[in-house]
């Protein structure tokens, strides 16, 4: 019998700008199970009795929902959480007929098993894999990437439409883009992200790898993405210097160009 072996480095970094980091993961060995989730900053002012707010709480509920549901397939996992997620809001009289009210999270995970790596991703949370020969794979799509472009463009078809919008100058104010913004979530041309919406299961994006043709999986949530969203390098750091270096060296990055800062989550899983 092979035993495969696995080493696992996982890093959390809080924002400066934040009371408590809006990501979160899962790391289960023994289910083969490991997860990172980026809860959504959101508009609302709601926070729960424990003054969590609604990026917390989603991406808590949906996290600790994966490690529960056993013996089904990765979508139908997430399907179930996110359904646990819509509840949740209702218990707390959330107005889920205004999307920007609505709590919501991005996703990467895997569950892996002796032959088979499972995974999926939704929002923008990424997951990228290596083979045996080397070469780094993108498992994934930004799926947030571009949306203030594309609600731009929505309005412009909208007019068109004889829909009656306010000008332009009125979305250069962030919340107003904010909201029009998460009014595209799980819609074509929007972009994907749980939020208790069922919708949202459509644009998962999942797959399966034969594990003897990898050796290793990353998964990370956006505030470990380089400034120019060059991959190569990225991975090329992170595979010659660890994660945790990797993170420490984009922090001072960011901190000596006086760049925002985001929570920062990542999994690096090695097996042999």
């Amino acid at each position: 019998m092979e035993v495969i072996k696995l080493e696992i480095e996982i890093i959390q970094m809080k924002s400066a700008k934040k009371h408590i980091c809006e990501d979160y993961f899962i790391s289960n060995k023994e289910m083969g199970l490991f997860a990172i989730l980026d809860g959504a900053t959101p508009i609302s002012n709601f926070v729960d009795q424990d003054g969590h707010n609604g990026a917390v709480l989603a991406s808590r509920i949906v996290g600790n929902a994966l490690i529960k549901v056993e013996n089904t397939s990765i979508k139908t996992t997430i399907s179930e959480a996110n359904l646990l997620l819509a509840n949740e809001m209702k218990i707390h009289r959330i107005d889920t007929s205004k999307k920007e009210e609505l709590w919501s999270t991005c996703l990467a995970m895997v569950k892996m098993d002796d032959n088979e790596i499972h995974f999926a991703q939704i929002g923008d949370c990424m997951i990228f894999a290596t083979t045996r020969t080397g070469e780094w794979k993108t498992l994934s799509k930004d799926m947030v990437f571009g949306i203030s472009e594309r609600a731009r463009q929505h309005r412009e078809n909208e007019r068109r439409l004889g829909r009656k919008l306010p000008p332009e100058e009125y979305y250069q104010n962030k919340k107003h883009s904010l909201i029009y913004n998460r009014s595209l979530a799980n819609k074509e041309n929007g972009y994907a992200v749980l939020n208790g919406d069922p919708a949202a299961i459509q644009f998962l994006h999942e797959g399966i790898l034969q594990k003897e043709e990898y050796r290793g999986i990353l998964l990370m949530t956006d505030g470990l993405f380089p400034k120019d969203r060059n991959w190569g390098m990225m991975l090329s750091h992170i595979n010659q210097n660890g994660l945790y270096q990797y993170a420490k060296n984009l922090i001072e990055y960011e901190q000596a160009n006086n760049l925002s800062q985001d929570d920062k989550t990542g999994i690096w899983i090695q097996f042999s």
